[in-house]
């Protein structure tokens, strides 16, 4: 959820050892901040999902814990507004940790499941449709509060209803256990469920998320959506309650091959973090096309000559 500021797992991976499938032990990376020397074989390695090698050892990049932090769960009329404030938010200057975003439904699940209240529902009468979770460090205190002023009147700006500050151990723990039950709160309210991850641009969100909203409804399939959305990596959630196993599974394939090829013709990808295996390479092969797919599969070849290393996932099937 930090990589908004922070960057991905990738970006802290300084150098690793791994074995490789011949049975070769090789070191990849060094310990500085840049180099040009040659392929990066380190990157390669990362998120190659067990495919190319088996890292025994890591050397990471560690950084200081910020010094204050705070949350804003910002409340907004409706998804599409509190999604469009986030560009404006990310141009701020402001640098916030994360931005995350979820609609009522789903906080409401949320709180059913840990039991206590946490956002509001309503603000003067009026329904709550939206909200945006944003984190805020800074070094010191008064820069801190300088920068929740700012964020305040820029959300406020863009629509926000309100603007709720956690400030505290506890109240930021409260608003992020919340977020943190969203997956186990559906699971507990849903008989038949599937998931996919998906990354689009961040000004693309609100557009696609209406495209998948309404693809669900063609489907005849709830949906239900989260993520991170000061990155664009989405978290869409198919469940259904009434129908048969066997017809449920057809509705999200059919749902499945929609949505993909749309978060591609947006500019984005067919997964943000939860990588490929074997039950998307179809949408891989949609996204990337047969060029890509070769490339990827090649470069196993080469690691791994027998294919015996995790086979059959992210570049070739058995």
């Amino acid at each position: 959820m930090r990589a908004v500021k922070y960057g991905a797992t990738r970006d802290y991976v300084r150098a690793m050892t791994v074995v490789l499938p011949t049975g070769e032990i090789t070191h990849l990376g060094a310990t500085v901040s840049k180099t040009s020397s040659g392929y990066s074989l380190l990157n390669l390695m990362i998120g190659s999902e067990g495919t190319l090698g088996i890292i025994t050892e890591l050397t990471l990049k560690i950084i200081p814990a910020p010094k204050v932090v705070a949350s804003l769960i910002i409340p907004f009329e409706d998804l599409n507004t509190a999604l469009s404030a986030v560009p404006k938010i990310k141009m701020s200057g402001l640098n916030p940790q994360a931005i995350e975003f979820m609609e009522r439904e789903i906080v409401l699940s949320s709180e059913r499941y840990i039991g206590r209240s946490v956002f509001p529902q309503e603000l003067e009468g009026q329904q709550i449709g939206a909200y945006l979770l944003v984190t805020l460090d800074a070094g010191s205190q008064d820069e801190l509060d300088n920068m929740l002023e700012q964020m305040a009147e820029l959300v406020l700006d863009a629509g926000a209803m309100d603007v709720l500050v956690a400030d505290t151990p506890a109240k930021i723990k409260d608003a992020w256990a919340a977020r943190s039950s969203f997956l186990e709160a559906i699971m507990h309210e849903t008989k038949l469920l599937d998931e996919c991850d998906v990354v689009v641009p961040v000004n693309k969100i609100a557009d696609y998320l209406d495209f998948v909203n309404k693809t669900g409804e063609e489907c005849g399939l709830t949906i239900k959506s989260f993520g991170h959305a000061g990155d664009g990596n989405l978290h869409i959630y198919q469940c259904s309650n009434d129908l048969e196993e066997e017809e449920f599974k057809s509705r999200v394939d059919k749902f499945f091959e929609i949505i993909y090829k749309e978060a591609t013709n947006c500019g984005g990808l067919v997964s943000g973090e939860h990588g490929i295996g074997s039950g998307k390479i179809k949408y891989l092969i949609d996204s990337v096309g047969e060029t890509n797919m070769a490339l990827m599969e090649g470069i196993k070849r080469v690691f791994d000559p027998k294919m015996i290393l995790n086979p059959g996932k992210v570049c070739y099937r058995l």
